[in-house]
Formats: C-alpha cells, sequence, structure tokens
C-alpha cells in the first residue's frame, strides 16, 4: 500500500460562500498546517440574504472569486500530489464542474461534499442517473465522499460508491475550543463535549404551562408549511402557541387559516428573521419544527438543540440523523398529517420543556460542533485509522 503525502493545500470549491460552512472551514484552516482556500462561484446570492443568511467572515480561510477566469484556472493549476480538492455541486454550478474535470486528469486528491438532492417525481430520475454516471466513471477518483446525514450515504452508496468511501458528514455550528497542534499528523476526532459553544445557555422558562412551537424558514411546498397547519388544525385541546418566521408564497394561505378564531390566538406570523437572531428565538421556544417534504440538511435542527431546545423533524431532512432519542425530539414521516399531528400533540401533552433537560442537550449537541468535524475530516485526508469513520458514524447513523 503507498504512502499518501501529506497535505500541504486544500480548496473547497462551492457554488457559494455558505455561513452554513464557515465555522467548518474556519475549524479546518486553524488545525491544518498548509493552506486552505474556498472557492465561491457567487458570494452570497440575493435570494439567500432575503432568507437572513448573513455573509461569511473568515479569518484563516482565503476566499477566492472563481467566477475571475484567472482565479478559476489558478486553482485548477493545483495539481500535485500534495493538494487535496473538495467538490460540493458540480452538477448544477459549471464553474465548479469544470474544476472537477479539469482535475481529474492531475495527480491531486479528490472528495466530494455533498447532500443528497431532492428527487421529485418529475425530475428525480435524471439526479438518480447523474450520480450513477459520477461513481460509474470517476468513482476511484475520489478517496471519500462526504455525505450529509443518512439520506446522503444512502443516495451515494445507492448511485455505487463504494460504502467504504461514503462517509456521514453534515454542517456544524461554531464552537471556541482551543484548535490541535498540527505538524503534518492529523489528530483522529474527539467528539468529547466541545467547551465555550457559541451560543448562549438555554434560557429560564417561564411557568404559564403553554407549549411554545417556533417554525423558521421559506413558507413553500417543500418545506411542509402546509402540512403543519393542516396538523395543526386537528390537535384538540391544550395549551399551545406557534411563533412561525419566514416568508414565501404560501403566506397568503397561512393568513386565510388565522382568520380561524381559535387560531387566530394561537399562531402568530412574523416575517424573515436574520440567522444571528434566530438563537434566542430557538432558546425561548419548547419544540422547533421543521416538517419539511425534504431538506438535504436542515441547520436549524444543529441551532436548536445547541439552545436546549428538542426538535420535531420529518424523516427527509438529512439532519434528522441528530435527534437520536425522545429527549432530543421526534422524527415523523414525511409528507404525513397524521404523524405529525401524534407528535404535537405528544409534546403539548409533556409540557413545557424543564431547564435540565434544555441543559443536557445542550451539552450533547456541543459534541457535534466544528472543531470535531475538522478533526475528522483532517484525519480522514491523511488516511487516517477507520475508527474516525466508526467515531463519526456512532453519532449521525
Amino acid at each position: 500500500m503507498s504512502r499518501i503525502p501529506p497535505a500541504r493545500r486544500i480548496v473547497f470549491w462551492q457554488p457559494i460562500a455558505s455561513p452554513h460552512q464557515e465555522a467548518f472551514l474556519e475549524a479546518v484552516a486553524a488545525r491544518f498546517s498548509g493552506e486552505v482556500i474556498l472557492g465561491y462561484e457567487d458570494w452570497l446570492p440575493a435570494s439567500r440574504r432575503q432568507q437572513g443568511w448573513p455573509p461569511c467572515r473568515f479569518e484563516r480561510v482565503t476566499a477566492v472569486d472563481i467566477s475571475d477566469p484567472q482565479n478559476w484556472a489558478r486553482l485548477a493549476g493545483y495539481g500535485t500530489a500534495t493538494d487535496v480538492h473538495v467538490f460540493t455541486g458540480f452538477f448544477s454550478h459549471p464553474l465548479v464542474w469544470r474544476g472537477f474535470f479539469q482535475l481529474q486528469r492531475s495527480a491531486a486528491r479528490l472528495a466530494i461534499f455533498s447532500e443528497a438532492p431532492e428527487q421529485p417525481w418529475w425530475n428525480g430520475w435524471i439526479k438518480r442517473l447523474r450520480g450513477r454516471a459520477l461513481a460509474t466513471r470517476w468513482q476511484k477518483r475520489f478517496f471519500c465522499v462526504l455525505a450529509c446525514g443518512e439520506i446522503g450515504c444512502r443516495f451515494f452508496t445507492q448511485s455505487g460508491f463504494s460504502p467504504n468511501k461514503v462517509l456521514p458528514f453534515g454542517y456544524f455550528l461554531a464552537d471556541h475550543s482551543p484548535p490541535l497542534e498540527s505538524q503534518g499528523q492529523m489528530a483522529p476526532p474527539s467528539l468529547a463535549p466541545a467547551q465555550g459553544l457559541a451560543h448562549q445557555p438555554p434560557l429560564e422558562q417561564t411557568s404559564s404551562g403553554r407549549v411554545r412551537f417556533i417554525y423558521a424558514g421559506q413558507f413553500v411546498p417543500r418545506k411542509g408549511v402546509d402540512i403543519l397547519m393542516r396538523a395543526i388544525a386537528t390537535i384538540g385541546s391544550g395549551e399551545w402557541h406557534l411563533d412561525a418566521y419566514g416568508d414565501g408564497p404560501l403566506r397568503n394561505s397561512l393568513e386565510t387559516l388565522l382568520e380561524q378564531p381559535r387560531m387566530r390566538a394561537r399562531i402568530r406570523l412574523h416575517g424573515v428573521v436574520p440567522n444571528h437572531d434566530l438563537p434566542p428565538l430557538l432558546a425561548r421556544a419548547d419544540w422547533t419544527l421543521l416538517p419539511s417534504r425534504f431538506d438535504g440538511w436542515g441547520v436549524i435542527v444543529n441551532e436548536s438543540l445547541a439552545v436546549g431546545t428538542p426538535v420535531i423533524c420529518t424523516d427527509r431532512c438529512g439532519a434528522s440523523c441528530l435527534v437520536q432519542d425522545d429527549q432530543m425530539g421526534r422524527v415523523v414521516q414525511a409528507g404525513s398529517v397524521a404523524s405529525l399531528a401524534a407528535a404535537l400533540e405528544s409534546a403539548i401533552g409533556g409540557g413545557p420543556v424543564q431547564t435540565v433537560r434544555r441543559t443536557q442537550l445542550t451539552a450533547t449537541a456541543a459534541t457535534f460542533s466544528a472543531s470535531p468535524a475538522a478533526e475528522f475530516f483532517l484525519a480522514t485526508v491523511a488516511g487516517g485509522p477507520d475508527a474516525t469513520r466508526v467515531r463519526m458514524q456512532q453519532w449521525l447513523l
């Protein structure tokens, strides 16, 4: 077995500079002895800004605009055996795809970092065909696939990638753990609780007895907001309230629902909230709701658990793998009004979430943060032992 040369440069090719990947990239750069580069096609599209996404503020990562042909050519020219390239979104973004196509002929080591794509009935077969074509033609060129959640792992293994190459992964929140010393050898990941989690500790809750639900996201069919409203309409007695933050084409239908006297007192629609204002709102709720028909990940699950608020999400959300027991929340069947309604009824029956449970959730969620994810990734780059894979699988699958 040939020795893997130490990496000297890691390039992440991505459609945008996503704030949901900022913490992970910064943690990699803090632990890596070489250069970490983010090549992006679009810094942050207007549509994402309108959803409340903030722009990234990198301190250690070098951000490069690959829409500039000279910048693209420079990154595509890093083709030695000590260069590592990680591709996200090359099926849908031509500059990322061109970068991969150029580098697949080089000596560089290549990897994929991806969610499972949404696969609606009218074009899902095309996406599955693309996945199979990728695995058939170029599987040998990738040393790993960082697949988001169980649904991501399932998509890539069913596409034909070897299960040995498909590693469970996701999106990660920031922590303030001190960086490890890196001298070319990558330490295996430690999933012990990270200290100094960026979010505030759980807030003390009022004793009104009312269970508070929160939804934050787009008001679109994919997010299952209509399913949520139908499920809520079936709920009988009980003290509860829903705050819904966001906007989208379903807002008018939600406003129509509020014309019913029984709903008007229980549901409040808010506008879009900036992402950095979301954690305190989540901390004041008892349950966060993510009723999506499909979500490649769903970072609000991380954000909610990090502030001690359990989650009700569907089995078609990549981040549902984080909800591992009843303390952390409930995973319901996507598209099922009855399944969601039963989970809501159960949450209402349990009453407001107590502070001790919130504290436990926060401590547990801290283990799934940027520092251990970066250590896991760098251990994989360095050809680390299979134990690194097992430890991440224990958390994610």
